[in-house]
Formats: C-alpha cells, sequence, structure tokens
C-alpha cells in the first residue's frame, strides 16, 4: 500500500508541473504575441504619420485635388 501511495503522489507531481509547464508556456506565448502586436502597431503608426506628412505637403504645394467620384482616383 505505500508504494501505490508513492507511486500516485510520483503521478500527480508529474501532472502539477506539467500544468505549471503549460501556463508558463502559454503565458510566455501570449507575451510574444503582445510584444509583436505592440512593435508592429508601432511600425504602422510611424508609416501612417509619414503618408500623413505626405499628404499635408502635397496639400500645401498642389491645394484640393477634385475626386473622381466614378473612380475615385
Amino acid at each position: 500500500m505505500h508504494r501505490v501511495r508513492r507511486i500516485v503522489r510520483a503521478i500527480e507531481s508529474l501532472i502539477v508541473a506539467a500544468v505549471i509547464g503549460t501556463v508558463a508556456l502559454v503565458s510566455r506565448v501570449i507575451d510574444g504575441t503582445i510584444g509583436l502586436v505592440g512593435h508592429l502597431s508601432d511600425r504602422f503608426d510611424v508609416k501612417l504619420a509619414e503618408l500623413a506628412h505626405e499628404s499635408k505637403t502635397r496639400h500645401r504645394r498642389e491645394g484640393r485635388r477634385q475626386i473622381d467620384p466614378i473612380s475615385l482616383e
């Protein structure tokens, strides 16, 4: 009976370790994903700011442009 309890405790310990490891791995994946999304968002903001600056510069230089209602160009 003593051996059975030791085996059950060992199995429980393995299960707990596996659950803790899985949670740690998922946490790292989530942290990595958040970091990646933040980095991509920063790059997008920089590009959008560049496009806005170019648009304002073109607007000052060329004035307001009429949009063709059919092709939207």
